[in-house]
């Protein structure tokens, strides 16, 4: 146990750390995105190349790419009733918002220490149908509400996923996993090196992106998302615990990337469907300190 609160509370401190030195000016929040494009271009590629290598495809893997798909399709759903006598725009913000998961830059630093090898292999799993869901598909059904319109292009979609680099490495791993091939030692020695720097840069970015700000028109939403968050969570983590036919290390692992924050590109989405505030910036942030409040606790009761 001392082990896991020392642990946390160093991922705690980083995040505290890159707060204070935006509050003093001395770092920016612009800076978290040179840090975001770092990660998400170099060092997480590396983490997931290293971390996953030899993964073996079966029907555990396979189950939770399926669940890291169907856990969305219903996070977007519980969004889109919630707010079904909405305005299109909100119906729609709610769709991204409620659902996806920040797994590279949150959930996995915490893997990677606590639950290296197969506990890593299990949540890139879950990611891979997570990913496929949160950089393409979300925003493409949550764009149709919104406009009222049927204009769905495969093409566009499949450009949106294949241009990030993180989803590239997933296709890879997967392709490597069906003709059981592995990555050779020079290049995984080059990925492991810097991929190491990942779980630091990652909680670097988390803290100089921390930011409650929010108007009072819009407090309403920002509380509405966070609580159909934590609902769908608590509903999915006991339907996983009690229900899904899992090794218990890999319900563990569900229920720790379901409480992982919104998705960084949760924001961006939402601005491009017409919504116009700051609603998944702050319901971003606030999810973060949920997000490691619950994480910790979840290592005290898994370790």
């Amino acid at each position: 146990m001392l082990e896991v609160l020392i642990k946390s509370l160093t991922f705690i401190l980083i995040i505290v750390i890159a707060y204070s030195l935006k509050q003093i000016k001395v770092l920016k929040k612009e800076d978290a995105n040179v840090l975001a494009t770092i990660i998400m271009n170099i060092t997480l590629p590396c983490a997931l190349l290293t971390s996953a290598n030899g993964i073996e495809l079966n029907g555990v893997i396979i189950i939770l790419i399926v669940i890291g798909i169907l856990t969305n399709v219903i996070m977007i759903m519980i969004g889109y009733f919630a707010t079904q006598h909405e305005d299109n725009c909100l119906k729609a913000s709610f769709m991204i918002n409620t659902s996806g998961y920040n797994i590279g830059n949150f959930v996995l630093p915490f893997v990677q220490s606590f639950f290296p090898g197969l506990g890593v292999v299990y949540l890139c799993s879950f990611d891979i149908g997570n990913a496929l869901m949160g950089l393409g598909i979300t925003y493409a059904a949550a764009d149709h509400v919104a406009s009222g319109e049927n204009h769905f292009s495969l093409k566009e979609l499949l450009k949106k996923l294949f241009s990030s680099i993180p989803f590239d490495v997933y296709v890879l791993i997967f392709i490597l996993a069906i003709f059981k091939l592995q990555i050779p030692t020079p290049i995984l020695s080059i990925a492991d090196t810097i991929g190491a720097g990942n779980s630091f840069l990652a909680m670097l970015m988390i803290g100089l992106l921390l930011e409650i700000r929010i108007s009072p028109r819009e407090v309403k939403n920002v509380i509405k998302v966070l609580y159909l968050r934590i609902i769908g969570t608590i509903m999915i983590s006991l339907i996983t615990y009690f229900i899904f036919p899992l090794p218990l290390l890999a319900k563990q692992i569900l229920i720790m990337a379901y409480c992982a924050p919104l998705s960084t590109v949760s924001a961006v989405f939402t601005k491009k469907v017409g919504y116009v505030g700051d609603m998944s910036a702050t319901a971003n942030s606030l999810s973060i300190i949920l997000g490691v409040v619950c994480m910790t606790v979840l290592l005290v009761l898994f370790i």
